[in-house]
């Protein structure tokens, strides 16, 4: 295909990335962090407070249940 010369487009000159900023990686490490501490303290505290099993349960035996 033949082109004019002012629609040539010359990619030599196309400028080249400096990559990705500092500040990403600091802000990722922060959240990767953050989740895993979240998760963490979720672990840790799905017990507290938790009687198993409950005392309160009704132990009725729907098998036999008279009407």
């Amino acid at each position: 295909m033949i082109v004019r010369d002012d629609e040539y487009l010359d990619f030599s000159k196309v400028p080249e990335s400096r990559g990705v900023p500092t500040m990403v990686y600091y802000v990722a490490v922060i959240g990767l962090v953050g989740i895993f501490a979240i998760g963490g303290a979720s672990v840790m505290s799905s017990g507290w407070g938790h009687h198993w099993p409950a005392n309160t349960t009704l132990r009725i035996d729907l098998g036999k249940h008279n009407q």
